[in-house]
């Protein structure tokens, strides 16, 4: 005998899921969540590491410009106030940073005050006392305090800006 179908219908009710099976189906979706979670952070920490890397080679430049700016040799000393103006400039430094800069160029400025009130000549113009190199390095201090002063929202004595715009020579 041969079965035949049946002429009437027959609908099969499966019974509702089971919540471990519901669990189960959305478990791709969740594994997926977590990696796109994984791979924001991974991305943020590399970011962050390269910024603390960058800061730190930033604040090694400036302890050899500060060291720079302090030399007896007037070229070096020349040389590290114009790159405290070069490091001024970036994004990375902090304001305690810039201040820090800033205090970097005080024993030039404070040369070229005293030479000028010594030989009773406005500040901007050359006293006969200051050599042309060591003119050079006062001017440098002068361009990076008043680049400095700007990114720290103070006034810039206005006997500095006029020797920054001097022309060294």
């Amino acid at each position: 005998m041969n079965p035949s179908p049946s002429p009437l219908p027959v609908t099969v009710v499966a019974p509702p899921a089971e919540w471990w099976q519901i669990l189960g189906a959305l478990s791709p979706l969740a594994v997926l969540a977590a990696a796109i979670v994984a791979a924001i952070v991974g991305l943020l920490s590399l970011r962050q590491k390269a910024r603390a890397d960058n800061r730190s080679e930033w604040w090694r430049r400036a302890q050899w410009a500060l060291d720079a700016s302090l030399s007896r040799s007037r070229s070096e000393a020349e040389m590290g106030q114009k790159a405290i103006e070069i490091l001024g400039q970036s994004e990375l430094a902090s304001r305690e940073e810039l201040a820090l800069l800033k205090v970097g160029t005080e024993d030039e400025l404070l040369a070229a005050a005293t030479a000028s009130e010594t030989r009773a000549v406005g500040p901007s113009q050359r006293p006969a006392l200051v050599s042309p190199e060591d003119r050079k390095v006062q001017i440098a201090a002068a361009k990076a305090r008043v680049l400095l002063d700007r990114r720290l929202g103070v006034d810039t004595p206005g006997w500095i800006v006029d020797l920054s715009r001097e022309k060294p020579g």
